[in-house]
């Protein structure tokens, strides 16, 4: 039940930063930049087939993931040194 949730979260996340990435039908604009991600081994082959996929509609975007485990997504996200921490546990406050 706990990886259901867990892939949810990481699926709307996506799903959020698809929308706002997405190309509009009227814009003659390419959306293009760089997006970092680092975390979860779970979550690390999921977040390779979507950047695949979305690299195919955004080809000037770079996606760079790297996985170190949960902890790892969270501390590079605290730090700044990656746009998105992939998580697939609980967060505890400490």
């Amino acid at each position: 039940m706990m990886i259901k949730k867990q892939v949810l979260v990481f699926l709307t996340i996506f799903s959020l930063i698809l929308s706002v990435t997405q190309k509009d039908a009227y814009s003659q604009e390419k959306t293009k930049g760089t997006l970092t991600l680092s975390g979860a081994f779970a979550l690390y082959p999921m977040a390779v087939r979507w950047a695949e996929e979305f690299r195919k509609i955004n080809p000037d975007v770079r996606i760079d993931i790297s996985a170190g485990g949960a902890g790892k997504g969270i501390t590079d996200a605290l730090n700044n040194m990656v746009d998105l921490g992939m998580v697939s546990r609980e967060i505890y406050a400490e």
